[in-house]
């Protein structure tokens, strides 16, 4: 897929570059104080972080209507595998929702090895198959997403980090799967019965918790 039909993919999905509370709360945890959102899509983060007194930038292949705002010098065209930024330019790179649609990743930590002086944060969404949703036939919009080319678990992302630069220092699974809602709205029920059977079944003790995206934060190693 080319870099024109992967934009016309974002677009139609809508959701790159908007904020996430745990990216955030993990952002404001971990961040140095100059910080560079590589594909930052609209500049959600950006336009966060600045009031909050960090020195943020973003960049991205495409340029978006958001950012002619009063921020607009904040934000650059560029492929983060060649980003137009000084060596060690930023304490922390942001690489929300970005890795999967880079079609070399290496060289896109590479880049941001480069230009970081602290760390990375970054999530992806989770390619770990879950044994239940293998036999039901069911699948995430992430293997049915166009513009996702690259494909992570845990052990790939550690791998690929640790292969380009980083040490890993923390990971977690985040945004939790309701397949509960999903069986019960099958049948034909109302649906509000249906969400509230969903969340009494929550609540078992012997519910297995399931996540889609990986939180990463990885510390760069000179």
């Amino acid at each position: 897929m080319n870099a024109e039909k992967i934009n016309l993919e974002r677009q139609r999905i809508g959701t790159w570059g908007a904020l996430n509370s745990l990216r955030v709360k993990t952002v404001l945890e971990h961040a140095g104080k100059k910080i560079l959102d590589a594909g930052c899509a609209s500049g959600e983060y950006v336009d966060f972080l600045l009031p909050r007194g960090y020195d943020a930038y973003g960049v991205d292949l495409f340029p978006a209507k958001t950012w002619q705002g009063p921020n607009r010098e904040r934000f650059s065209v560029g492929d983060i595998r060649h980003l137009p930024y000084r060596d060690g330019e930023f304490d922390t790179v942001l690489l929300m929702e970005v890795l999967e649609h880079v079609p070399d990743a290496e060289a896109a930590l590479r880049e941001i090895h480069r230009v970081s002086r602290k760390n990375l944060i970054l999530s992806v969404p989770d390619a770990q198959i879950d044994p239940l949703f293998s036999e039901a036939g069911l699948a995430f919009h992430h293997w049915v997403d166009r513009s996702h080319i690259q494909f992570f678990n845990q052990e790939d992302l550690q791998n690929l980090l640790e292969k380009n630069g980083f040490s890993l220092r923390r990971l977690e699974r985040i945004n939790p799967i309701y397949p509960e809602l999903l069986f019960f709205s099958s049948f034909p029920i109302p649906i509000r019965l249906a969400r509230l059977l969903a969340r009494g079944c929550r609540k078992l003790p012997c519910r297995k918790n399931r996540f889609m995206t990986l939180l990463a934060v990885a510390a760069r190693k000179d």
